[in-house]
């Protein structure tokens, strides 16, 4: 199974995957204990939070409004007041006084519990979050590092960098952060309601008359505003293609002066992109009133009928409990945000789903080239290298490598030439088994390479490439590649041996001096010499050199063949060449054309055969001396 995205693939619509859910809660049940304890908090919290507005009702009634007090105010109203009903009267309102101080007291306890419940439950949800983050991290990571050169070659890295760090945040956004708070919403609804029911039922129907109305406008919401944020990620995804494209290519732009051209479609491009949110910003200008409204609309209700009933229990001559009113407010307030967040919450639960389907995806990929179980750790080999009846081919039955039969014993120089496409790189790729073959077999001291141990077999095989990539960072950092084990002397000595320590301590901190990215801050001769050093640091067995001399200016190449020279010694080496000149003291030259070897021997023994290395040299003999017409022999 490999990955076939495409930019359709980005603004598919997702529906809620009880399956996914349940791999995504994989990743968190390592801090279920944390987990478990972030929800009492948030129970504890909404429970406090519903307290609230109970306690600001009851001090109303029974305090503030004492019926016991009105009475007596009542019975002395008109008339001069006996000691004993003043004296009663006095000593009721110093126990409301005191009451009410009591009853404040508690609701700014459960105020304060609130907050630090929530604080400390914020807390523990950040840091499952992170840590959440980072195991899927490196998770996607580990698992990238194990697949193939094919898999890397079929998918983008800027598609394979979209999962690991804007897919991977949004899923952590959602379901840990998104979970939490849809679980603290719920508990809110769930005990409003009940402190509402219990109180009064029928005040609690005339609350909840526009609840049918706010789930109307959700549903429409969610449709349009859904459909407006895959398109948003559509038209992003075109702008982000574009701008990589257009800096990658920056010199053919500024060749064809495409730069007023290019502005105005990327111009297009962020108008698109900038109009599509207006219309996600012009859905939530309309949703957002219409729920206020809607929940206003609640309030007025509250109002309207315990109104109607204070006044009918006046007219009855009743204390009427003025408090309910306030109570009822405060919890239409409570209720009204989580019903309202609900909606927009799914939408971000749909976004997670397309967010952990494109991951589980990717690390569904079975590793194509895995290691057999017991796989043979390859140390102190010889170098032995045997190509057997070898065929592959990138695409099926497109044959790269046809029958390639090639023994190359310990410590012999092979270069390997032939025109472009003729197979020449291939060889690298199935010998370092960054691909597999399809047919014959490829073993290295009497063993076939499938049988080792891929980090092994890859740690006895040096390659340096015609185009050196070097990482950000220091020098020392580039030739040691994280071996702790190799002490500073070590890498000095093999900058020393591969002539690459002169120019290493003229630079400003000599070992230490960042060499930017992919080596930007030094020449292209630079970056060989210290890929040389990196590869002698590592010590391998089998040398492959990929054209490593096709890019030097000639004061350099001096250099670069005394360190070749250098780094081939008592190794088995393979030179994939381009240039005939730099390898006409090859113990051996391997002719390669069109997937099969069609010559093999010494420079001398090739031009005397006057076959396909003849026509080779003589061609390139004429690009370099225009002036002669044939080579010597």
């Amino acid at each position: 199974m490999t990955l076939g995205y495409h930019v359709g693939d980005e603004i598919q619509k997702r529906s809620y995957d009880s399956h996914l859910m349940k791999r995504l809660l994989v990743y968190v049940r390592p801090y279920r204990i944390r987990m478990f304890f972030a929800t009492v908090l948030l129970l504890i919290a909404a429970i406090f939070s519903t307290l609230v507005p109970y306690y600001n009702g009851k001090s109303i009634d029974r305090f503030i409004n004492n019926p016991e007090r009105v009475q007596l105010q009542q019975a002395m109203a008109g008339q001069e007041p006996s000691p004993d009903l003043q004296a009663q009267l006095d000593q009721q309102r110093q126990a409301d006084t005191a009451n009410l101080h009591r009853l404040v007291l508690v609701m700014a306890l459960l105020i304060v519990g609130e907050a630090l419940a929530r604080y400390a439950q914020g807390i523990i949800v950040a840091y499952i979050g992170q840590k959440t983050m980072m195991q899927m991290r490196m998770g996607i990571f580990a698992h990238l590092q194990r697949m193939s050169l094919k898999f890397l070659d079929k998918n983008p890295v800027g598609r394979l960098m979209t999962r690991v760090t804007n897919d991977v945040e949004k899923i952590q956004e959602t379901i840990v952060s998104g979970a939490v708070h849809t679980i603290n919403d719920l508990f809110v609804i769930v005990f409003v309601l009940s402190f509402m029911f219990w109180h009064d039922w029928q005040l609690t129907l005339v609350t909840l008359s526009p609840i049918p109305f706010v789930f109307i406008v959700g549903l429409i919401f969610r449709k349009y505003s859904q459909t407006s944020f895959l398109e948003i990620r559509r038209r992003l995804a075109h702008l982000n293609a574009f701008l990589q494209e257009n800096i990658s290519g920056m010199r053919v732009v500024q060749i064809f002066r495409r730069e007023a051209v290019n502005y105005q479609e990327y111009e297009k491009r962020n108008a698109d992109h900038r109009d599509e949110w207006f219309k996600q910003i012009k859905y939530y200008a309309y949703y957002f009133p219409v729920i206020d409204f809607l929940g206003t609309l609640s309030l007025g209700f509250i109002i309207l009928y315990g109104g109607s009933q204070l006044m009918h229990l006046q007219q009855l001559g009743r204390v009427a409990d003025i408090g309910i009113i306030l109570m009822y407010v405060q919890w239409s307030e409570r209720l009204y945000g989580p019903v309202r967040a609900l909606a927009d919450r799914y939408n971000l639960i749909l976004e997670a789903m397309a967010s952990s389907e494109r991951i589980f995806e990717l690390l569904d990929t079975p590793e194509d080239i895995p290691d057999k179980p017991g796989a043979i750790v390859a140390t102190n080999l010889k170098g032995h290298v045997e190509f057997k009846d070898v065929w592959f081919a990138y695409e099926p039955e497109r044959w790269i490598l046809k029958g390639i039969n090639l023994t190359i014993v310990p410590g012999e120089r092979v270069a390997v030439v032939g025109h472009t496409g003729a197979g020449k790189s291939t060889l690298i790729n199935v010998l370092s088994r960054f691909y597999d073959i399809q047919r014959g077999s490829i073993t290295i001291d009497g063993v076939d390479i499938r049988d080792y141990d891929k980090q092994s077999l890859r740690r006895n095989i040096g390659v340096v490439l015609q185009d050196v990539f070097l990482f950000s960072g220091t020098i020392e950092h580039n030739i040691r590649l994280g071996d702790g084990v190799m002490s500073d002397k070590e890498v000095h000595a093999c900058a020393q041996h591969v002539n690459a320590a002169d120019f290493i301590e003229r630079l400003p901190g000599a070992y230490t001096y960042d060499v930017g990215e992919r080596g930007c801050n030094i020449s292209t001769g630079q970056r060989q010499l210290l890929a040389f050093a990196r590869t002698l640091a590592h010590r391998p067995r089998v040398l492959v050199l990929d054209e490593a001399t096709s890019s030097i200016d000639p004061e350099t190449e001096s250099l670069i063949q005394d360190a070749i020279s250098k780094l081939m010694d008592q190794r088995t080496s393979i030179v994939i060449a381009h240039r005939l000149s730099t390898i006409q003291h090859a113990d051996r030259i391997v002719v390669m054309h069109h997937g099969a070897i069609r010559e093999m021997g010494t420079h001398q023994d090739l031009l005397a055969q006057r076959g396909l290395y003849y026509t080779l040299y003589r061609l390139q003999y004429r690009e370099e001396t225009p002036h002669h017409d044939h080579p010597t022999a």
